[in-house]
């Protein structure tokens, strides 16, 4: 019985390890934007900052929520501003950070 319970662990950690397919992540990216910060966005390529849904507080909160969902490590010193102009750039950047951190 023991080792049931040990494979499957290990096959749920394998699971969580697997990429998350881009239209899975920009739904699960909106929809944590519109629990956690309240922000409602129209479209996945809405353009965040000229429609003024992303300010400098805002910006910073949504970064550490992405860190704390994600458990990526996110440095606004290694992002663009393009990286986080709309819910899909973010999602191809989340997408690229859990390569990366995978390699």
């Amino acid at each position: 019985m023991k080792g049931s319970v040990e494979t499957e662990s290990i096959g749920r950690r394998e699971r969580d390890l697997a990429p998350i397919p881009q239209e899975a992540l920009v739904r699960e990216i909106h929809s944590l934007m519109s629990e956690k910060l309240l922000l409602e966005v129209e479209s996945p390529d809405t353009d965040l900052l000229k429609a003024g849904i992303l300010d400098s507080l805002t910006l910073v909160q949504l970064l550490l929520h992405l860190k704390e969902h994600f458990g990526l490590k996110l440095s606004i010193d290694e992002l663009e501003i393009d990286d986080l102009r709309s819910v899909r750039s973010i999602a191809l950047t989340i997408a690229h950070q859990s390569v990366a951190a995978r390699a």
